[in-house]
């Protein structure tokens, strides 16, 4: 009975899974697109786009260079992935092949996505002998991506909001804001240069630069 029960569980999760193949966009460092479905490659997890890391104390653009290597790994050719579930953003979580090889196993050979832990330990061993070569990441001073999304940056990587009169932000959408000093929301802005944001000495400096003030702020002078 214990084998049929086993047998019926393995042909139930074969029969959930689902293939999708064709041209892959790229979105970032660890996500693509095939046709209308949004993928996530499951296992992973890469530097966010706009992250940057420490490399002999510059700035390295680490997001934008997975999102890169993952474009260059994928090419022009087919892509091929597998899943049988979708994450909370409604994306599939797939384990995704070009060529036969398998996307995210290159990524974190490369030094440029790190073992997802948390979800599943299939590239592990490839994370560790990435961290002993001092491939990627590795060889740079860098938060975690999953400590960057919850606003977690590296000493001196936010600009200084000691008088800093206008404080140019660029939210989460998109919007390039400024908030007055005085006004509701200035003391509440955290300035990061990596997301675009600017100190600005004057409104007329934000105003040229394609800021505008926040809606709270919009019968002020």
């Amino acid at each position: 009975m214990l084998q049929i029960f086993l047998l019926l569980l393995l042909i139930s999760a074969a029969a959930q899974s689902e293939e999708i193949s064709g041209t892959a966009q790229i979105i970032d460092g660890d996500s693509i697109r095939i046709g209308e479905t949004e993928i996530r490659l499951h296992g992973i997890d890469a530097p966010e786009a706009k992250q940057t890391c420490q490399y002999e104390g510059r700035d390295w653009p680490c997001g934008e260079t997975a999102t890169k290597a993952l474009r260059s790994i994928v090419g022009a050719g087919p892509v091929q992935c597998t899943w049988t579930e979708l994450d909370r953003y409604e994306r599939a979580l797939a384990t995704c092949y070009v060529a036969q090889s398998d996307i995210a196993l290159q990524l974190v050979d490369r030094g440029l996505a790190l073992a997802y832990r948390r979800y599943s330990d299939a590239y592990v061993a490839n994370e560790d002998r990435a961290r002993a070569a001092r491939k990627g990441v590795w060889n740079t001073e860098f938060v975690l991506p999953w400590d960057w999304r919850r606003g977690e940056r590296l000493a001196g990587n936010e600009l200084p909001d000691i008088d800093c009169p206008v404080k140019g932000n660029v939210n989460g959408k998109g919007d390039r804001i400024y908030h007055v000093k005085g006004w509701r929301d200035h003391s509440k802005v955290r300035l990061k240069p990596e997301e675009g944001d600017i100190c600005f000495q004057t409104t007329a400096e934000a105003d040229s630069a394609g800021f505008r003030k926040p809606h709270y702020a919009s019968d002020r002078e």
